[in-house]
């Protein structure tokens, strides 16, 4: 049955705190992976996009940027940049993946070097704090006209952190069978397929929260704009 309930829309922030530990190097950041609490790989693989200070970051997580800045490791940076979190059944998982990724690199390299002095990756952990702000929508209009002005913070957290609690309980719900709140409440407000499918199509991990929020606007935008009318010409 279609949903009757309006969307809710939430804000949230990150509430921080240093792990007091950093990394120089490839080794160190390896032995980091495999140690360090499930919220510190949250944070810098997922919860970074929130400190993002600029839009045209080239890489989605932390790890990947301070390879490419601090360490000067062009490959290593690319590959980290292509694991995708939200892909990972657990952290657990996405932590195996991370180690493979870098266990292999350095298999293959020559020598390990340091980054220069100033330019350590910092550990930090993170929860996500997230409150009600009051608003609803009670049409597909309504939400669409908001969209603009919707912080990105908001966006993060009805898009990025929607598909991690659209899991079930275990966490084993691929990807695939989540789904951000928008595209979730359209489909039980009862939109038609083809909106619902656009916004689930969105590879949301790969753009920045300004670049997430226009994607979403264009959908809208293209799904609300009136249709252009084809006219059948007759012949004499």
């Amino acid at each position: 049955m279609p949903s009757t309930e309006p969307f809710a829309l939430f804000d949230c922030s990150l509430a921080r705190y240093a792990l007091g530990r950093s990394c120089s190097n490839l080794r160190m950041l390896l032995d980091a992976i495999r140690t360090v609490p499930d919220m510190v790989l949250e944070h810098h693989m997922m919860r970074c996009a929130l400190d993002d200070p600029f839009e045209l970051y080239e890489f989605p997580n932390d790890l990947a940027r301070w390879c490419w800045e601090a360490l000067g490791d062009q490959v290593l940076a690319e590959e980290l940049s292509l694991v995708d979190p939200y892909a990972h059944p657990t952290i657990g998982a996405l932590r195996a993946t991370l180690v493979n990724v870098i266990e292999e690199q350095l298999w293959s390299a020559e020598q390990v070097r340091d980054c220069r002095p100033g330019l350590e990756l910092h550990l930090v952990g993170s929860r996500l704090a997230c409150f009600d702000t009051g608003e609803r929508f009670s049409t597909l209009a309504a939400l669409a006209e908001a969209l603009p002005r919707i912080t990105l913070r908001s966006f993060f957290y009805h898009v990025h952190e929607a598909h991690r609690r659209h899991n079930d309980h275990d966490g084993h719900q691929p990807r695939n069978d989540a789904s951000d709140d928008f595209s979730a409440w359209l489909e039980g407000l009862g939109a038609e397929e083809s909106l619902v499918t656009s916004l689930r199509s969105v590879d949301f991990y790969f753009l920045n929260l300004g670049q997430l929020r226009s994607e979403f606007i264009e959908i809208f935008r293209h799904y609300l704009l009136p249709q252009p009318q084809v006219v059948a010409r007759t012949t004499a």
